[in-house]
């Protein structure tokens, strides 16, 4: 097996692990929120914010497919990976603003990434900066 394809699958994998671990976390966090164990803000949008819960779950979703697919057909998923972790990079950077920078929880573009937890954001842009060098790197 050729190092592109075992640095590939790698990445994959992880992407695997933070997925499903962030899915567990933010999944946590917002049936908290909603049965009451748990107080975040009170004057939080729920639907607002359960869009944020599509991240870490795409995360995962797109780890499982950049796992087994990565060495299987390159031409087709070249463009599919290179964009996702470009859109990976830029929701990174969005959650680093939102959750760093901004604490203002009433306005409403603030929540979206309420219930992701802290750590996710230098992990994301870990990844999808390794994947955006494998894109260039191994010509992808």
């Amino acid at each position: 097996m050729k190092s592109k394809f075992l640095y590939m699958k790698f990445l994959g994998l992880l992407l695997v692990i933070i997925g499903f671990s962030y899915s567990l976390t933010s999944f946590n966090n917002f049936f908290s929120f909603i049965f009451k164990t748990r107080i975040f803000n009170e004057n939080l949008n729920i639907f607002l914010t359960s869009i944020g819960l599509i991240v870490p779950l795409y995360v995962f979703v797109y780890g499982v497919y950049f796992y087994f697919y990565t060495d299987f057909n390159i031409v087709k998923i070249n463009k599919f990976i290179f964009i996702s972790n470009l859109l990976f990079f830029i929701i990174g950077i969005l959650m680093f603003l939102f959750k760093y920078l901004y604490t203002i929880n009433n306005v409403l573009i603030f929540q979206i990434f309420e219930f992701i937890h802290m750590s996710m954001v230098p992990c994301l842009l870990v990844v999808s900066i390794l994947g955006l060098f494998g894109c260039f790197k191994y010509k992808y």
